[in-house]
């Protein structure tokens, strides 16, 4: 790797993928929003628990097709003018909620947030992987996955809180949408501030306002000159190969879904969305039903960040699938153990725990591993012609599948057992890891540019960082 990559860069980098990752706050308001606020809803429309899953489950087809028109709007209109409208979306979409419409609207609302939510999860990694230099990309782009934790936790607490004070559910559930409202509110203002992508300018040929924005983060102008030259380079190869649907582009495409597809069968999403209810199925209930795992959630995405430089993308996946695979497995003996439970009947202690500190630390597991360097990778792997491409059917992959696990996860823990849904997480996490080794490449340190050459010239997908 020449000095010129090794180079410095401005601490404006580290301001702006912040600002960028507050994106990740709309994901996480929402699934905070849910995990405690859907009994409210529930109350306040008479939903029954399949009603409540498809409410739950609506935002996620409305993610997926959100996500489908990104890669159209983050080429049309660029990255941050996709960031502004999911933002302004987002405020627009969740104010109207907090005037409790009749449920037809409510249900589409929700569907509106989820199309801004799907544009964000799109939009937000792909700008921090093109914003921050190739040393700390790793690290930047786990700044979305810990602003959707900071986004659940947030929305719990003062969930938790209204839930408390304010008896009357119709009094409380505006509250719940307001909060989202304001902090919705920051993160599109934030956004008014950020400095487009270079590599967009590029590909538009507005060559001149790329090296005005490489001037503000980097330090010196062989640096600029370097990346500058780069991407023209990639754009270049670009061009003469025609259509972005390559065999090469289709098979690193393949990559990014099946890690988009093992990251939601992983199960995390029914543990965020309806973690009181199955801790109330083991018979645990307040304050450690509905607060463990946003704040676990949290504290644990913070290794993430200095981790995915020290260790690598591939480590981090193979430990948080053997934490999962592990945790999985006890939850499912926990709930064996408890049987159906009978009325009036105390459940023992033993399983209770033993469920209770699965999911901690399978939370663990997820928040350093699975978590951010799903994203991050899928950020990584695509050609710069292709990006916009392949991330928006990597993150519609994500929103799809997601939706169909919870649209069903209650269900089948009603209709095969409790413990069933634990099993099937158990043996999806133990295909990763056959996943993992054969198809995952490492990205550590690499360049984007680099990565795409070595797709380019046909190395193994395993190889493509090395």
């Amino acid at each position: 790797m020449s000095e010129v990559k090794q180079a410095g860069f401005k601490g404006i980098v580290y301001w702006i993928c912040i600002v960028a990752s507050l994106g990740g706050l709309l994901f996480g308001l929402d699934q905070g929003f849910i995990a405690n606020a859907l009994p409210t809803i529930n109350k306040v429309y008479g939903l029954s628990l399949s009603g409540g899953e498809s409410f739950a489950a609506i935002l996620f087809t409305g993610s997926a097709i959100g996500a489908f028109c990104s890669g159209f709007l983050a080429r049309g209109i660029g990255r941050k003018g996709s960031l502004l409208l999911s933002g302004a979306l987002f405020v627009i979409m969740a104010a109207w909620s907090a005037f409790l419409p009749m449920y037809e609207i409510l249900y589409w609302l929700r569907f509106f947030i989820g199309f801004a939510i799907g544009i964000a999860s799109f939009v937000v990694p792909l700008y921090l992987a093109e914003a921050a230099p190739a040393k700390i990309r790793g690290s930047m782009g786990t700044l979305f996955q810990l602003m959707i934790t900071v986004g659940i936790l947030v929305i719990s607490v003062t969930n938790v809180i209204f839930i408390r004070l304010i008896s009357s559910h119709v009094e409380r559930l505006p509250l719940m949408f307001i909060v989202i409202v304001l902090f919705a509110l920051v993160m599109f203002i934030g956004g008014i501030f950020l400095p487009e992508s270079p590599r967009w300018f590029m590909l538009k040929g507005k060559r001149d306002k790329a090296i005005n924005v490489l001037k503000k983060t980097l330090n010196t102008q062989e640096e600029v000159d370097f990346e500058i030259k780069e991407m023209e380079e990639v754009i270049g190869t670009g061009e003469k190969s025609g259509t972005v649907f390559t065999k090469n582009f289709l098979k690193i495409l393949l990559v990014g879904m099946f890690m988009m597809i093992f990251q939601q069968t992983s199960g995390i999403n029914v543990m965020i969305y309806y973690a009181p209810t199955i801790f109330g199925y083991a018979g645990i209930t307040g304050l450690i039903a509905m607060l463990t795992v946003p704040v676990v959630n949290l504290v644990f995405t913070f290794p993430a960040i200095w981790l995915v430089e020290k260790w690598g993308r591939k480590k981090l996946l193979y430990a948080g699938s053997v934490i999962m695979i592990i945790t999985m497995l006890g939850t499912a003996i926990g709930f064996l153990m408890i049987g159906t439970p009978t009325p009036g009947v105390a459940i023992a202690a033993f399983p209770k725990v033993l469920i209770l500190v699965s999911i901690i630390v399978y939370i663990f597991g997820f928040a350093f591993s699975w978590g951010p360097v799903a994203w991050l990778v899928c950020s990584e792997i695509f050609p710069l012609r292709g990006r916009e491409v392949g991330m928006t059917i990597t993150t519609m992959i994500n929103w799809y599948w997601g939706g169909w696990v919870i649209l069903y996860a209650l269900t089948i823990m009603q209709v095969w057992g409790n413990a069933s849904l634990f099993f099937i997480f158990a043996f999806v996490m133990i295909l990763s890891l056959v996943y993992i080794y054969f198809w995952v490449p490492e990205t550590q340190g690499v360049t984007l540019e680099e990565i795409e050459e070595n797709l380019n010239n046909g190395k193994k997908l395993r190889n493509l960082g090395s």
